[in-house]
């Protein structure tokens, strides 16, 4: 039983100490996914990201990286989380990363220019343990970013970033390798490995070379869009 704090400053006057258990104060939940956030354009939705305050990251970040490309787009691809470069070049893959992603989309005849590029979180934060806090709070930004791009393709790389897209739990190799869809998004999915994965593991570039011709046949589709 809780003591009052009327007794417990009268039993303190008497120099007698009451231990008591600590309320513990869980974290505030992110805000759910399905909450929707209205703007009318990529600009007015980075603005709106950028004083974002859904979860811990709103803190810790130095700037939101938001995406790169144009506003409409044949292809829109999802990485997962930041690295401290993106941050500080404020681009959503950078470096080793980028520069294989862009020999792979060029071996299909993808142009720089049909492509949008972004990431399932918009901020780093480099706490692992709250990522999929992090992957809740910003996927509302993600489903505005498709409906305002209107790709032709989503393209998502690393289990994290796929699992949060398509609410689902599944291991990358039972999500990758087909079409995916979920409910609140309109447009084909295809899902593959993460090029830093593919950097660690070359053997898997032979299944995201297949991931990325199941890709470019959505983009290419005349009936898509």
């Amino acid at each position: 039983m809780r003591v009052s704090d009327k007794q417990l400053a009268y039993l303190g006057a008497m120099g007698i100490q009451v231990w008591q258990e600590r309320v513990q104060h869980e974290e505030p939940a992110a805000k759910a996914s399905t909450e929707t956030i209205e703007a009318h354009s990529l600009a007015e939705l980075y603005q709106i990201a950028s004083t974002c305050q859904r979860c811990h990251a709103g803190n810790l970040r130095k700037h939101v990286v938001f995406g790169e490309g144009p506003e409409q787009a044949e292809w829109l691809i999802v990485g997962d989380f930041l690295t401290e470069q993106d941050e500080k070049q404020g681009l959503s893959i950078t470096d080793q990363c980028a520069h294989l992603l862009s020999e792979m989309l060029s071996a299909v005849g993808c142009n720089k220019t049909t492509v949008y590029l972004t990431n399932s979180v918009k901020c780093r934060s480099a706490n692992t343990t709250t990522e999929q806090i992090e992957l809740a709070s910003c996927r509302a930004y993600l489903i505005r970013q498709i409906e305002r791009v209107n790709p032709r393709v989503i393209y998502v790389l690393g289990e994290k970033a796929a699992q949060s897209l398509l609410k689902s739990n599944e291991p990358l190799s039972a999500l990758r390798g087909k079409v995916r869809a979920v409910d609140d998004v309109s447009k084909p999915i295809v899902v593959s490995h993460h090029p830093r994965d593919l950097l660690e593991t070359p053997l898997a570039k032979k299944q995201a070379w297949t991931d990325l011709q199941l890709a470019n046949e959505q983009a290419t589709n005349r009936y898509a869009g």
